[in-house]
C-alpha cells in the first residue's frame, strides 16, 4: 500500500500537462485491451489466415514508420496537443473502417492510414513526457504511464473476451442481416459478435479527447538556444545541425554513438516482437484450444503483473543499478518464452504467459526514460523519432515474417527466432552501457561527449 501511496503523492505533484496526458492514455487503455484481445481473431473469424494478418500488421506498421519523421515535423511547427488531437482522430477513423470494411484492399489501405496517426500519437510519447517532468519526477511518471495504461487495458481485455458470448447470446444481434446492411456487419457469427465489439471499443476511447484538449503548448521552464524544445521551430534546425555533424564522423566513432546502438536495440527488439507478439491471441485460441474469454482473461492476468512489477522498477534501479534492472528482468524471460512455445499443454502456457510478460515489460519505461538520458536534450526528439521508425518498421517486417513462418512452418520457430533477436539486443545493452558505463553517455553530457564514445 506504501508503494501505491507514494505513486499518487507522486502524481499530484506532476506538471498539469503531463497529468493531463496521463489521463488522456488511462482512458483509452480500456480500447487497447479489447483490440489486443479480439482483432486478429475478428481476421481470422473473417476467414483470413495468419500469412494475411501478418501482411495487415506489415502495412500499418509501415505506414507508422513512414510517418515517424513527417509527424516529428509536424510537433515542430504545429505543436505536441494539435499533433496528439489529429493523430488521435485519424486513428480513430481508420480504425473504424478496419472494422467495418471487409475486404483485403480496405483493411489494408485503412491499417496503412491507421498506422500514419499512430505515428503522430508515438512520435510525442517519450519527448513530451521528459518535456514535462524534472530529473527526479521521471522515473516515476514513465512507470506511471505505463502502469496506468496496463490497469486499464486488463479491464479492457476482460471486457474483450466476454463481449463476443454476450452479444452472441443476443439472437436479435446475431439474426441473419437484410440487404442493406451486408456491406456493415459481418454474415458471419462468430465474426459479427467480435466486429460489434470492436466497435463498441472505439465508443469507449472517445472521452480519452477530453483531456488532449486541455493540454498547453507551453514549454515548463525557460529555453535556451542549446536546450531547445523539439517541439518548436528552432528544434528542427538542431536535428538538422546534428545531423550535418553526424556526416563527418568516422564510421567507427558513428556506430558506437549512443543514440545509434539504441537504434540497433531498436531493430532487434522490434523484429523479435514483430515475429511472435501479434499472434499470441491465435497460438493460444487455435493452437492450444483456448476460448477467447479465457485467452482476454489470461491477457488481463499478464497485464496486472505486468502493472505491479512496472511499480518496482525504481525500486529496482536503487538495488541493482540502471542497465542491471534494464536487463536482468528481460534475461530472465527469455527461458519463460522458449517454454511457452515448446509446450502444447494450456494450463501451463497460461501459467507462464504473465510471467513472461510481466519480467519482459516490467522496465519497459525504465527503457524508455534511458533512451532519453544517453542523448543531449536538445537530440530528444531527433532520438524519439529515429528509435519509433527503426522499432515500428522492423515490426512490421517481423510480423509479415511471421504470419508466413506461422502458416508455413509452426510456431516454434518464431518463438526461437524471438528468443535468440532479444538476447542480441540484451547483450549490446550491456556491452555498451553495462559497468557503470552508461553516465557517460547521459543528456549531461557535451555535445562532443556523446559523439565520441570511448570503449
Amino acid at each position: 500500500m506504501a508503494l501505491f501511496r507514494s505513486y499518487l503523492q507522486q502524481y499530484g505533484r506532476f506538471q498539469r500537462n503531463a497529468r493531463l496526458y496521463l489521463l488522456s492514455n488511462a482512458l483509452s487503455g480500456v480500447t487497447v485491451g479489447i483490440l489486443q484481445v479480439l482483432y486478429n481473431l475478428y481476421l481470422v473469424a473473417l476467414g483470413y489466415h495468419t500469412d494475411f494478418i501478418g501482411l495487415v500488421l506489415f502495412v500499418g506498421t509501415i505506414g507508422g514508420g513512414l510517418a515517424i519523421f513527417p509527424a516529428g515535423l509536424c510537433v515542430d511547427r504545429f505543436g505536441s496537443k494539435a499533433v496528439l488531437i489529429w493523430g488521435s482522430v485519424l486513428v480513430g477513423i481508420a480504425g473504424a473502417g478496419q472494422i467495418v470494411i471487409r475486404t483485403p484492399f480496405f483493411l489494408l489501405a485503412s491499417a496503412f492510414i491507421a498506422g500514419l496517426g499512430g505515428a503522430c500519437v508515438i512520435v510525442v510519447n517519450a519527448p513530451f513526457l521528459a518535456r514535462n517532468s524534472t530529473d527526479e519526477e521521471r522515473p516515476h511518471l514513465f512507470s506511471l504511464n505505463i502502469v496506468l495504461l496496463l490497469v486499464t487495458t486488463v479491464v479492457g481485455e476482460a471486457l474483450g473476451g466476454i463481449l463476443p458470448l454476450w452479444f452472441r447470446a443476443v439472437p436479435w444481434l446475431m439474426a441473419p442481416l437484410p440487404g442493406w446492411l451486408h456491406w456493415a456487419l459481418a454474415p458471419q457469427i462468430q465474426a459479427r459478435s467480435y466486429q460489434l465489439s470492436l466497435l463498441l471499443a472505439g465508443m469507449i476511447a472517445l472521452p480519452s479527447f477530453i483531456p488532449l484538449f486541455l493540454l498547453s503548448n507551453d514549454r515548463p521552464g525557460p529555453v535556451t538556444q542549446t536546450d531547445q524544445a523539439p517541439d518548436s521551430p528552432g528544434g528542427l534546425r538542431v536535428r538538422l545541425s546534428m545531423l550535418a555533424e553526424w556526416r563527418k564522423l568516422p564510421l567507427r566513432t558513428l556506430l558506437r554513438n549512443p543514440l545509434t546502438v539504441m537504434i540497433m536495440v531498436q531493430i532487434l527488439i522490434g523484429t523479435g516482437a514483430g515475429l511472435l507478439l501479434p499472434y499470441f491471441n491465435v497460438y493460444f485460441v487455435q493452437h492450444l484450444g483456448a476460448t477467447s474469454a479465457l485467452f482476454g482473461a489470461i491477457d488481463a492476468a499478464a497485464n496486472t503483473l505486468n502493472a505491479l512489477l512496472t511499480l518496482l522498477a525504481p525500486w529496482l534501479i536503487l538495488r541493482i543499478g540502471k542497465v542491471a534492472a534494464l536487463v536482468v528482468p528481460r534475461v530472465l524471460s527469455l527461458p519463460v518464452m522458449l517454454l511457452i512455445g515448446m509446450t502444447n499443454s494450456l494450463p501451463l502456457a497460461a501459467t507462464l504467459y504473465p510471467l513472461r510478460q510481466g519480467l519482459m515489460d516490467m522496465s519497459q519505461g525504465l527503457l524508455q526514460v534511458f533512451s532519453m538520458e544517453v542523448v543531449p536534450a536538445q537530440h530528444r526528439g531527433l532520438a524519439n523519432s529515429s528509435y519509433q521508425a527503426a522499432y515500428q518498421i522492423m515490426w512490421a517486417l517481423g510480423a509479415s515474417l511471421g504470419g508466413v513462418l506461422i502458416a508455413r512452418t509452426g510456431y516454434l520457430i518464431v518463438f526461437i527466432s524471438t528468443t535468440i533477436l532479444y538476447s542480441l539486443a540484451l547483450i549490446l545493452i550491456w556491452e555498451r552501457f553495462g559497468h557503470g558505463r552508461w553516465q557517460e553517455y547521459q543528456a549531461g553530457s557535451s555535445n562532443s561527449e556523446s559523439l565520441e564514445i570511448t570503449s
